[in-house]
């Protein structure tokens, strides 16, 4: 962070309300309303907070509620659609509004509410908010009749010239699915010229939210963040435009309907039937539209039929629906002011797999992961899934529907660890059930060795997470892990849910929670069932959110990715920590998902200080169906089977290592304790190491870097190290044929005299 930055932040922010339009109240097209949000299953709870409304949508402003991930009060937190009835959904976003710069640290002093328009035919909400030296204000504007809201930010700097920052409006969805930028599916992040559209969708069959982002030209977080890459002189100011569409169906074709009108586009239109091979109309069809090769939008249709507008352009398209095969592509143009008559009359109805997945050695059933590897691979997610699991109460059984095809379906009981997926090819005819059976073999059991693993930084359904707490733990056995987890944003609320699933299956649950200021996350672990958060992490010090997670009953704190952006080791950098540095953490976290090294480099130097910082990890892991649970994880040695107490004191105590893939048995020592060493009587360190995807290297490190290397071959092997004859500490990194690695913990060493010895 730059040095306008740079300044303390503030314990309390100031909120000042002011209404500078009509009465504050108003019942007609569109209203204003004040205190707890409207919206079912909203978090605007304060009186404090505004809720806009008309025919179509609602949105809600957090004046007095804390918005998620320390972000500064005065955005949406909240958005719903009006239903047919006129109720109103459920809350379809955790977070829709304007970051400054990429999620860095937000330091804010105060933020002002200005009412600017309050009738019938339109509201208009203005929000001004601090950004370090920077002054960011937004307004909020909906019309009668509108399914948009429109907002404009202008942005002055009032301090030192700015550089390189990466701003704009970001749309992060409570559940659902993404619909990326076209042309950008699956990329994290991209730097974006001339994109086919210029909006990110969030989705399920019942809803849609879409981002129309007309500045951007880098996109983050799978296109959830959509910035303009920029710098501000002092003095200068910039604005942004956009506007959150809010529909009341998965038939997103309202979005390019949005963008013809927007863009002042030439158009026409493209309608039809879907029928199946044999003739049945096809009641809710689905018609996917490609541009340049990449999919552009879809329509849902009712009772066989659809319709949509387009650009004038040429386009491919195919029809499909829930659990039926794709039509075959058919290529069109679209011409101005005309319509276009495309009907399909090839799609094939469903069928079904029941799957039995076992332990190749024992034939007992075991938890599975299951994955289209080949074959059809549906677009619109509501309409089909690529990834299954077995039941949670049926060990080994998996139920699930396909669309009609030849598929190989990749089979994963704890992958890349104790096994390798196995590869399953079949056949599903429509209107049929196929019966498949797997056998997976096990390389290794590390919980007869006492060992015990853990993805310790998991999401459920809480805010942007998707994973319900049923799936979360199937999720978490399937790939192979001996404990449960989660660590939800500044929430605990399925905790209880969570541990009777865990334990139904005998398996130990580790509660915790993610503290999200917006200068670093922390996992405590465990807490106690039932506590909750009773701080303010938007403002509140690092001090004061320690204090409370010990409250909750942590017995380990964990920095989680210390070095992205708005970790915590980069905050102190930049010195926009309040309270500065708490060495009452205890855990450095590998995240998988992130760059990692500077948090692997960090645990070293703070070893070699002689301060037991220990490492954790996990996969942050939002949605298991699209990522990957278990990526990394930890192995922790507690001898036998532990409660969440034991788990997190083995941590605490050093006796465990990170892993992303290979596995690490130590034969005549133990990570985290300390080896006493005397003069002229050497040690070595005996360990046994497996890979199912055959090792390649083990080095042995210590203060002064690499000490000694050995080239391994094979799945397993058995490694000596020579003991260093000084006072420090080793470790190990095992790497296998794939460049998966383990890290371990040090093992501390002394050096005593030896009569002591």
């Amino acid at each position: 962070m730059i040095k306008a930055f740079r300044k303390p932040f503030m314990s309390k922010a100031i909120i000042l309300i002011s209404i500078l339009g009509a009465a504050a109240q108003s019942h007609a097209s569109v209203s204003i309303s004040h205190g707890k949000t409207l919206i079912p299953a909203g978090t605007a709870l304060s009186d404090q907070d505004l809720t806009i409304k008309n025919d179509k949508l609602a949105f809600s402003l957090a004046v007095g509620t804390p918005p998620p991930w320390g972000v500064a009060r005065g955005c949406i937190i909240d958005m719903a659609n009006v239903k047919a009835d006129g109720s109103l959904s459920n809350d379809r976003v955790a977070f829709a509004d304007f970051i400054p710069n990429n999620w860095s640290s937000w330091p804010n002093t105060y933020q002002k509410v200005d009412i600017v328009k309050d009738s019938p035919e339109e509201a208009v909400v203005k929000v001004t908010r601090d950004f370090g030296k920077a002054v960011i204000s937004t307004e909020y504007s909906l019309k009668a009749g509108s399914d948009r809201i429109h907002v404009k930010t202008t942005m002055t700097n009032e301090g030192e010239d700015l550089i390189d920052l990466q701003s704009g409006y970001t749309l992060w969805p409570e559940g659902g699915y993404k619909f990326a930028v076209p042309g950008y599916a699956g990329e994290e992040e991209a730097t974006v010229d001339k994109p086919i559209a210029d909006r990110f969708v969030g989705y399920d069959e019942d809803w849609a939210i879409a981002l129309h982002a007309p500045y951007f030209t880098e996109l983050k977080y799978k296109s959830r963040d959509l910035y303009l890459k920029h710098s501000l002189k002092n003095s200068e100011s910039i604005s942004f435009e956009g506007e959150y569409q809010v529909l009341g169906s998965g038939d997103i074709s309202p979005v390019v309907k949005a963008e013809i009108e927007r863009k002042q586009l030439d158009a026409g239109s493209l309608s039809g039937s879907v029928k199946t091979q044999d003739g049945k109309s096809v009641e809710a069809p689905a018609v996917v539209i490609l541009k340049d090769g990449v999919p552009y939008i879809w329509a849902i249709g009712k009772e066989g039929s659809y319709n949509l507008d387009l650009p004038v352009g040429d386009y491919q398209a195919y029809a499909t629906a829930k659990g039926y095969s794709e039509s075959r592509k058919h290529d069109i143009r679209i011409e101005s002011k005309k319509g276009l008559s495309l009907s399909f009359d090839d799609l094939l109805a469903p069928g079904e797999v029941s799957m039995q997945v076992t332990d190749a050695q024992s034939k007992a059933p075991l938890d599975a992961k299951i994955q289209i590897e080949s074959g059809n691979k549906p677009l619109i997610e509501f309409l089909g899934a690529k990834t299954f699991f077995t039941e949670l109460d049926e060990i080994g059984q998996a139920r699930f529907t396909l669309a009609p095809g030849d598929y190989q379906l990749k089979v994963s009981a704890g992958a890349n660890f104790v096994s390798k997926p196995v590869l399953v090819d079949v056949g599903i005819a429509p209107n049929k059930t196929t019966d498949v059976t797997s056998e997976v073999p096990i390389s290794t059991y590390p919980t007869q060795h006492g060992w015990y693993s853990g993805d310790l930084h998991h999401h459920s359904d809480v805010l942007e997470g998707s994973t319900p707490p049923k799936d979360l733990v199937i999720s978490q056995l399937a790939a192979g892990l001996n404990v449960t987890f989660v660590s939800d944003h500044d929430s605990t609320k399925n905790h209880v849910e969570i541990k009777a699933l865990s334990d139904k299956r005998g398996v130990p649950f580790v509660p915790s929670i993610e503290f999200s200021p917006s200068w670093g996350h922390f996992n405590p672990f465990p807490l106690d069932i039932g506590a909750e958060l009773s701080v303010d992490p938007g403002v509140d010090d690092i001090h004061t959110l320690l204090k409370d997670m010990r409250r909750m009953g942590a017995t380990v704190v964990a920095s989680n990715h210390p070095y992205i952006p708005y970790g915590y080791m980069s905050s102190l950098e930049k010195n926009t920590v309040p309270g500065g540095f708490d060495p009452a953490i205890d855990l450095i976290e590998v995240n998988a998902v992130v760059d990692y090294q500077k948090a692997v480099e960090k645990a070293r130097q703070l070893w070699t200080e002689g301060l037991p910082y220990y490492y954790t990890a996990g996969s942050d892991t939002h949605d298991v169906w699209n990522e990957t649970t278990g990526l990394d994880r930890m192995f922790v040695y507690t001898g036998s089977k532990p409660d969440a107490h034991a788990f997190a004191q083995a941590m605490k105590n050093g006796r465990a290592y990170v892993s992303f893939g290979p596995v690490i048995y130590p034969k005549n020592v133990m990570f985290g304790d300390t080896l006493k060493l005397a003069k002229d009587q050497p040690q070595t360190l005996s360990f046994d190491l497996l890979s199912v995807n055959g090792l390649k290297s083990v080095q042995l490190i210590g203060k002064q870097g690499l000490i000694s290397e050995q080239t391994l071959a094979g799945e397993t092997a058995s490694v000596q190290f020579d003991v260093p004859q000084e006072s420090g500490w080793v470790g190990l990194v095992v790497e296998d044929s794939q460049e998966n690695k383990a890290f371990t913990n040090p093992v501390w060493l002394k050096m005593v005299e030896e009569q002591q010895f």
